[in-house]
């Protein structure tokens, strides 16, 4: 939030201008803030950064990576730390780039539909604690992965609790082929996801938790049979920062689940890299390090709240670079079929509470609903017996009557538009 002067007036955004040789930059952004390339060349996660173009960030720590020289313009709540470029992110590429290029050779050599599997790229598990730098890593090791023309790589998040793809409670993949956007992410893309319904896996809903993560692999794999370029370049999956207990164990099905070929252990949890080990012995996967990123924004649990929560706002409302015509509707309570996404059980309309969000998800019965990959999000927020209002990203209808409902994660009753400015 921006503050006052003493005369009650706006305050001047700070300012400040840098310059930077041959160094990394780590912008931490306790506000919104931007940053500016003036001159000189410059990356952040791996993509480029395009001259006198603003970035914008809010609450977030950014690596800008300066491989000669450059002159950064930053403005906002923004503190600055300098520090010693990192090989360990491009040694990584390297090792999945070579599985990469053996895949590639090996679709030139044999009809692609003699044996798919011995044309796949690497599948890339990325695991670790919270504030370790794993979603950084994800996104800079999948721009790296398509910076030349006719590349393409899958990028999966499985991490309920903060998805970068889609909304809170989804397992999601997006069929990348170009940079992602420095600031905007991926709110631009459409992807592929299923709705958990819950931003934490518990031991009653593991089951469900890894059966969608089960339909997403197979999505995934069945998507780059139909276009190799996928298939070669393989997936790179985030993962939660749950790492004991049930979550160690969930991270153990998820390197099967997945097939994984690689395991990128993030952190300096010993500990971990050595479960992981012998929890794929007997078979061909490297287990890999990337060491703890230690001038890495730490995130609290009231700070990953209000991410979740700026994350839902985002999806119905836009962003400043992708703006959405959000709308407020309204539909017949008998025509849809209310579904708890947990459970699967079919929901009375008094039991919905108000602004919880719901998937659409495209089943053509209440029993295929529950494998159906998500249509979109809506907000149900007055439910009776014959009508319910919702909010939608756009101004169209329900176009599939099986609606999966989530008890634990609703929208800000606050961010909901008044009547008659949607």
């Amino acid at each position: 939030m921006q503050g006052l002067d003493e005369g009650g007036r706006p305050a001047a955004p700070v300012h400040q201008s840098l310059e930077v040789e041959c160094a990394a930059l780590i912008l931490h952004f306790d506000g919104p803030g931007s940053v500016v390339l003036m001159g000189g060349r410059g990356s952040i996660f791996g993509a480029g950064l395009a001259r006198n173009v603003r970035y914008n960030f809010a609450q977030c720590s950014v690596p800008v990576e300066v491989p000669g020289r450059a002159r950064l313009d930053l403005t906002g709540a923004v503190t600055s730390h300098l520090c010693v470029l990192d090989a360990a992110v491009g040694d990584l590429h390297a090792v999945l780039d070579a599985a990469r290029a053996d895949a590639r050779r090996q679709l030139h050599l044999q009809a692609p539909a003699a044996d798919e599997e011995a044309y796949a790229g690497p599948r890339v598990l990325v695991v670790g604690g919270p504030n370790v730098g794993k979603r950084s890593l994800c996104r800079a090791l999948m721009n790296l992965a398509v910076r030349e023309k006719g590349r393409g790589v899958a990028f999966v998040d499985v991490d309920v609790g903060l998805p970068s793809i889609s909304a809170p409670g989804s397992v999601a993949a997006a069929f990348v082929e170009e940079p992602i956007p420095v600031d905007d992410g991926f709110n631009a893309v459409m992807p592929l996801s299923f709705f958990f319904g819950c931003e934490v896996v518990a031991s009653a809903t593991r089951k469900r938790y890894l059966d969608l993560c089960a339909c997403i692999a197979q999505a995934v794999t069945a998507v780059g049979f139909a276009r190799p370029h996928f298939q070669c370049g393989g997936m790179i999956i985030n993962t939660m920062s749950w790492t004991t207990g049930l979550g160690l164990d969930v991270l153990i099905e998820l390197a099967a689940i997945f097939s994984a070929t690689h395991i990128i252990v993030a952190g300096s949890d010993l500990a971990l890299e050595t479960t992981m080990e012998n929890s794929v012995l007997g078979r061909s996967v490297n287990v890999m390090r990337y060491p703890k990123q230690s001038l890495i924004m730490k995130r609290s649990a009231s700070l990953l709240t209000e991410m979740r929560t700026q994350q839902l706002v985002s999806y119905f409302l836009g962003t400043p670079r992708t703006l959405l015509s959000s709308a407020r509707l309204v539909a017949k309570t008998s025509e849809v079929y209310f579904l708890n996404a947990l459970t699967l059980d079919l929901m009375s309309w008094h039991d919905i509470k108000s602004c919880c969000i719901a998937s659409v998800v495209h089943a053509d019965s209440i029993e295929t609903a529950a494998e159906a990959n998500v249509a979109g999000f809506i907000v149900l927020l007055e439910i009776g017996k014959r009508f319910f209002s919702f909010l939608s990203p756009a101004s169209s209808g329900i176009p599939k009557p099986y609606l999966l409902v989530s008890s634990a994660i609703s929208f800000p009753l606050s961010k909901v538009p008044p009547l008659g400015q949607t």
